[in-house]
């Protein structure tokens, strides 16, 4: 009877416990999203255009350049595969369909087997780049899970530490300052610990964090040289080479 007791009221426990979570998990999102300069200034943004490097890639050379579109999903990639061709590649990652494919200048069909697998790498690149890059807003999207806040030192700064579950699959903890909502660090699931810094205004007031670096690997590191948002755009830069 006693077994039996105790663990109704674990159960109990937890499931007040849960909404509590959940609604700490909602205010931190809000924290960190003060810290790129508030919801409005995201909804406001048309245009992002970034350059990355680092963060292991096996099928194109280091440097990459995404445009994107952010209210229709289209984008538009450039960069060189490992073997050295130029490419360029235009599609929608919103549908995760493929546009226009480009080597060397020259346009060749979406039906070709060589064209349909580096897609597949670079919608995989993309997807991994803008996680990291737009981090502070998507653990504030609702479909992404979180747990318990604590607090900790890092560097003699007091911060909070905020467990999170992407819907895409990035999972971790990251370490922010509550005054700012600045993220310092984040540990991914494989223990992988980044260190967080370089928020840059890249247009309209709005800051996302450029730089993880990676501590126990720097080939894991992932730096953006440059990001910037716009408000207009050439609507050719998604239709042609």
């Amino acid at each position: 009877m006693r077994t039996f007791l105790t663990t109704i009221i674990i159960g109990i426990l937890f499931l007040s416990n849960t909404p509590m979570q959940a609604q700490e998990g909602q205010e931190a999102g809000k924290i960190l999203l003060k810290g790129i300069g508030g919801q409005s200034k995201w909804d406001s943004t048309n245009y992002i255009l970034f350059t990355a490097t680092g963060s292991l890639t096996e099928h194109f050379q280091n440097s990459r350049k995404f445009l994107i579109d952010m209210k229709s999903g289209k984008a538009r990639f450039e960069g060189k595969s490992s073997d050295g061709n130029n490419i360029v590649s235009l599609f929608n990652f919103k549908t995760n369909k493929l546009a226009k494919f480009f080597i060397n200048g020259n346009e060749v069909k979406q039906t070709n087997p060589e064209t349909n697998e580096l897609f597949i790498k670079i919608n995989e690149q993309f997807k991994k780049d803008v996680t990291f890059l737009f981090l502070p807003v998507l653990i504030d999207q609702p479909e992404t899970k979180t747990g318990e806040i604590s607090s900790t030192i890092f560097n003699a700064e007091k911060l909070k530490s905020l467990p999170f579950q992407l819907k895409e699959g990035l999972s971790g903890e990251v370490l922010f300052n509550e005054e700012t909502g600045r993220i310092k660090q984040f540990v991914d699931k494989e223990s992988d610990t980044y260190l967080v810094n370089d928020y840059k205004d890249i247009g309209g007031g709005l800051f996302l964090p450029t730089t993880f670096r990676n501590l126990e690997d720097s080939n894991k590191t992932l730096l953006f040289p440059t990001v910037a948002a716009f408000t207009e755009m050439e609507e050719t830069r998604f239709s042609i080479l």
